[in-house]
């Protein structure tokens, strides 16, 4: 790797290496202040309805179950319309009557990258946020869950908004988001990571 100490000759560079080279720059300067940008980056993503599959269909044996504040009523048909667009079609949804439900997700290991993106989006567009992620052992393959309060709190791993970030990186393929998302919940290694936070806290 080239030290920051060395000059670089741009006058030999091609025009094309110039600007691979400064979109470089521009992308590891945005990681620097990602908390700051995080709720407007995934906000204004656009939603991909792109598929990694052969067979589309297979999406429709997703379930996703999202849960939401009594003022997000008006929203359901947008919510709906944009799994739909994915061809996922089993979608639960329950409305708090007080209050807000937890800003959580969780999200099956079978589920395609495409589709777990739009989740995290919806997330943080419908329910203020993802600031924890559940653990896979616990759902279905095909299962997304979000904002649900079905579990204890020690169950939920709490995620930087840097690693929601790079959750919703449009260029990982679906194994690469599953590899990152075992990896943050502590799962590639071992138990998930809250059941030692017991232990950790009482030391």
């Amino acid at each position: 790797m080239r030290s920051s100490s060395q000059k670089v000759d741009y006058h030999r560079l091609p025009k094309l290496r110039i600007g691979l080279l400064l979109l470089l720059y521009t992308l590891i300067a945005d990681q620097i202040g990602v908390s700051a940008e995080l709720m407007e980056y995934i906000e204004k993503s656009p939603i991909q309805v792109v598929q990694e599959s052969d067979n589309p269909e297979a999406n429709n044996k997703i379930l996703v179950e999202i849960f939401l504040g009594s003022d997000r009523r008006n929203d359901l048909e947008t919510i709906k319309k944009a799994f739909e667009a994915v061809s996922v079609t089993r979608i639960r949804v329950q409305f708090f009557r007080l209050g807000n439900p937890p800003t959580n997700i969780a999200i099956g290991n079978n589920v395609p990258a495409p589709v777990a993106r739009l989740a995290i989006r919806l997330a943080v567009t419908y329910n203020r946020d993802v600031k924890s992620l559940l653990p896979q052992f616990r759902f279905f393959p095909d299962h997304i869950a979000i904002g649900t309060s079905a579990f204890d709190e020690k169950s939920e791993i709490p995620i930087r908004p840097d690693d929601l970030k790079r959750l919703s990186d449009p260029a990982l393929t679906t194994a690469q988001f599953h590899a990152l998302y075992r990896h943050l919940t502590g799962e590639d290694e071992r138990n998930p990571t809250y059941l030692d936070k017991g232990k950790t806290q009482g030391s």
